[in-house]
This record gives C-alpha cells, sequence and structure tokens, in this order.
C-alpha cells in the first residue's frame, strides 16, 4: 500500500491513524479465518482470506484490504484485541 496514502487513513470510528498489519497478525488472522473462530464486528462470518489488512492499534480494530481496496466500514472490521 502507497504510504502517502496510508497516512491519510484513519479508523472511521475513533479517528486514530491506522498501520499496515504486520505478517505475523495477518498469519494469525488467516488462520482463525481458516478455522471459523474470528467474526466481523457485526457479527457475520469471514470468508475469504485477506491479503492485507490495517490496524487501529489503540482499540485493537482491524480493517481487511481485499483486491487493494481497504474495507473502512467498521461494521466490517475485526475486534483484534478480542481474540
Amino acid at each position: 500500500m502507497d504510504q502517502e496514502f496510508l497516512k491519510i487513513l484513519v479508523c472511521p470510528r475513533s479517528k486514530k491513524s491506522l498501520i499496515l498489519a504486520d505478517k505475523k497478525i495477518l498469519d494469525q488472522l488467516n488462520q482463525k479465518i481458516k478455522h471459523k473462530e474470528i467474526k466481523h464486528i457485526s457479527g457475520e462470518p469471514i470468508t475469504a482470506n485477506p491479503e492485507a489488512a490495517l490496524l487501529e492499534k489503540e482499540n485493537g480494530i482491524l480493517y481487511l484490504i481485499e483486491d487493494d481496496i481497504p474495507n473502512l466500514i467498521y461494521e466490517n472490521g475485526i475486534q483484534w484485541n478480542h481474540y
């Protein structure tokens, strides 16, 4: 993801900055998706493995990136610090 673009992205709920999730988080996330152990904040199951994700560190919310497009709809995020 372009670093200049990343600088302007913020969490839609907290308005705090987002960082690109590292490989460790992404690997853990994909394992949880594979074993159906994780859901969106809305409660909907996650069915596809994302290529990347953005993390709002303070509140532990992950926003998935699919086809180079970040999904910044809060309800589609993942409350990562609960896992």
